[in-house]
């Protein structure tokens, strides 16, 4: 299980080793995100080189329909 240990005048989190493999979080920058019943981890996802940054991506929406086959 992951432990919050203190690092100087921080904390940090001790992930152990097997579960970092299995997530695939070897040696790369993690995004947190304060969720109402935790934390979540992720992989930092950056834009791939040469792809124009969009600003407005936190107004994209979809619209679905679902259509019964007849």
């Amino acid at each position: 299980m992951a432990k919050i240990i203190k690092i100087g005048n921080s904390q940090g989190i001790r992930i152990p080793k097997p579960i970092i493999a299995l997530a695939n979080l070897e040696n790369i920058e993690l995004d947190f995100v304060v969720l109402d019943s935790g934390l979540l981890i992720t992989p930092d996802k950056k834009a791939r080189v040469g792809w124009k940054n969009n600003s407005n991506q936190d107004q994209l929406t979809a619209t679905w329909e679902w259509r019964k086959n007849q």
